[in-house]
Protein backbone atom coordinates (compact mmCIF):
# COMPACT_ATOMS: atom_id res chain seq x y z
CA UNK A 1 0.00 0.00 0.00
CA UNK A 2 1.74 2.94 -1.47
CA UNK A 3 1.96 6.05 1.61
CA UNK A 4 0.70 3.38 3.81
CA UNK A 5 2.86 5.24 6.68
CA UNK A 6 1.35 8.82 6.76
CA UNK A 7 -0.76 10.10 9.13
CA UNK A 8 -4.56 8.92 8.72
CA UNK A 9 -5.81 12.81 7.95
CA UNK A 10 -3.62 13.04 4.63
CA UNK A 11 -5.56 9.94 3.03
CA UNK A 12 -8.89 10.65 3.21
CA UNK A 13 -11.47 8.90 4.43
CA UNK A 14 -12.39 6.77 1.38
CA UNK A 15 -9.04 5.74 1.45
CA UNK A 16 -8.80 4.50 4.91
CA UNK A 17 -12.33 2.90 4.79
CA UNK A 18 -11.37 0.74 1.58
CA UNK A 19 -8.42 -0.27 3.74
CA UNK A 20 -10.68 -1.48 6.44
CA UNK A 21 -12.79 -3.47 3.93
CA UNK A 22 -9.79 -5.05 2.37
CA UNK A 23 -7.37 -5.47 5.33
CA UNK A 24 -10.13 -5.06 8.29
CA UNK A 25 -9.10 -8.69 9.49
CA UNK A 26 -5.08 -8.79 8.72
CA UNK A 27 -4.55 -7.78 12.40
CA UNK A 28 -3.30 -4.45 13.99
CA UNK A 29 -0.07 -2.61 13.60
CA UNK A 30 1.09 0.96 14.26
CA UNK A 31 3.49 3.61 12.59
CA UNK A 32 6.27 4.46 14.97
CA UNK A 33 7.08 7.97 15.30
CA UNK A 34 3.25 8.90 15.91
CA UNK A 35 3.34 12.18 18.00
CA UNK A 36 2.49 11.66 21.86
CA UNK A 37 1.78 14.96 23.08
CA UNK A 38 4.83 16.73 24.91
CA UNK A 39 7.58 16.68 21.84
CA UNK A 40 8.08 12.59 22.66
CA UNK A 41 6.85 10.19 19.72
CA UNK A 42 6.30 6.50 20.21
CA UNK A 43 9.12 4.20 19.40
CA UNK A 44 9.28 0.14 19.96
CA UNK A 45 12.78 -1.33 21.05
CA UNK A 46 12.39 -4.24 19.37
CA UNK A 47 14.93 -7.42 20.50
CA UNK A 48 14.93 -10.25 17.59
CA UNK A 49 16.89 -12.66 19.85
CA UNK A 50 15.61 -14.56 23.23
CA UNK A 51 18.93 -14.10 24.10
CA UNK A 52 18.97 -10.22 24.81
CA UNK A 53 15.83 -9.94 26.16
CA UNK A 54 16.56 -9.56 29.53
CA UNK A 55 19.35 -7.14 28.49
CA UNK A 56 16.91 -4.78 26.99
CA UNK A 57 14.79 -4.98 30.10
CA UNK A 58 17.75 -3.76 32.13
CA UNK A 59 18.74 -1.31 29.42
CA UNK A 60 15.18 0.30 29.47
CA UNK A 61 15.01 0.35 33.34
CA UNK A 62 12.26 -2.71 33.14
CA UNK A 63 9.75 -1.25 30.64
CA UNK A 64 5.90 -1.74 32.11
CA UNK A 65 4.95 -2.14 28.28
CA UNK A 66 5.68 -4.81 25.62
CA UNK A 67 4.54 -7.03 23.20
CA UNK A 68 6.18 -11.05 22.60
CA UNK A 69 5.21 -12.94 19.27
CA UNK A 70 7.21 -15.85 17.80
CA UNK A 71 10.59 -14.50 19.62
CA UNK A 72 12.21 -12.16 21.67
CA UNK A 73 10.18 -9.18 22.54
CA UNK A 74 9.36 -5.36 21.50
CA UNK A 75 9.23 -2.78 24.12
CA UNK A 76 7.36 0.55 23.67
CA UNK A 77 9.53 3.62 24.46
CA UNK A 78 9.43 7.69 24.03
CA UNK A 79 11.73 9.09 21.76
CA UNK A 80 13.67 12.62 22.33
CA UNK A 81 13.60 14.65 19.00
CA UNK A 82 17.09 14.74 19.03
CA UNK A 83 17.22 11.12 18.12
CA UNK A 84 17.01 10.23 14.68
CA UNK A 85 16.88 6.61 12.25
CA UNK A 86 16.46 3.29 13.36
CA UNK A 87 19.65 2.10 14.62
CA UNK A 88 19.71 -1.64 14.15
CA UNK A 89 22.44 -3.82 16.67
CA UNK A 90 24.19 -7.01 15.11
CA UNK A 91 26.68 -9.12 16.74
CA UNK A 92 28.63 -12.28 16.45
CA UNK A 93 27.77 -15.35 18.60
CA UNK A 94 30.20 -17.90 19.85
CA UNK A 95 32.62 -19.91 17.55
CA UNK A 96 32.44 -17.60 14.46
CA UNK A 97 28.29 -18.05 14.08
CA UNK A 98 26.85 -14.72 12.84
CA UNK A 99 23.84 -13.66 14.37
CA UNK A 100 23.48 -10.38 12.63
CA UNK A 101 20.86 -8.43 13.57
CA UNK A 102 19.62 -8.91 17.45
CA UNK A 103 17.86 -5.57 17.88
CA UNK A 104 16.34 -2.66 16.61
CA UNK A 105 14.76 0.38 16.75
CA UNK A 106 11.68 1.35 15.56
CA UNK A 107 11.07 4.83 15.80
CA UNK A 108 10.05 6.46 12.68
CA UNK A 109 8.20 5.47 9.93
CA UNK A 110 8.55 1.98 11.17
CA UNK A 111 5.32 -0.64 11.26
CA UNK A 112 4.81 -2.52 14.40
CA UNK A 113 2.05 -5.45 15.06
CA UNK A 114 0.39 -5.69 18.33
CA UNK A 115 -1.95 -8.00 19.83
CA UNK A 116 -4.25 -9.52 19.21
CA UNK A 117 -3.16 -9.36 15.44
CA UNK A 118 -2.38 -13.53 14.57
CA UNK A 119 1.57 -14.34 13.94
CA UNK A 120 1.78 -15.10 10.30
CA UNK A 121 4.74 -18.08 11.17
CA UNK A 122 2.96 -19.06 14.70
CA UNK A 123 -0.87 -18.81 13.91
CA UNK A 124 -0.98 -18.01 17.60
CA UNK A 125 -1.90 -14.28 18.46
CA UNK A 126 0.83 -11.69 19.80
CA UNK A 127 0.41 -11.13 23.79
CA UNK A 128 1.07 -8.12 25.44
CA UNK A 129 4.02 -8.28 28.14
CA UNK A 130 2.69 -5.93 31.20
CA UNK A 131 0.45 -3.13 30.34
CA UNK A 132 -1.51 -3.54 27.43
CA UNK A 133 -0.18 0.15 25.23
CA UNK A 134 -3.83 0.87 25.08
CA UNK A 135 -4.01 1.03 29.59
CA UNK A 136 -1.01 3.18 29.46
CA UNK A 137 -0.18 6.62 30.49
CA UNK A 138 1.96 7.22 27.46
CA UNK A 139 4.03 9.59 29.10
CA UNK A 140 5.24 6.29 31.70
CA UNK A 141 7.00 4.53 28.66
CA UNK A 142 10.92 4.93 29.01
CA UNK A 143 12.57 7.65 27.34
CA UNK A 144 15.33 7.53 24.78
CA UNK A 145 17.69 10.17 24.04
CA UNK A 146 18.25 12.08 26.75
Amino acid sequence: MPRWQLPDSEHGDAVLDSWVRKYGANGIGLVMGSPIGDGTTLGAFDVDRDEYHELAKVLLRNPTCGRVGQKGAVYFVRVSPAVHGNPGFRVEGDAGKKWGKVAECLFSKKFCVIPPTIHPMTNVPYRWIGTPLHDMDLLQLPLIGE
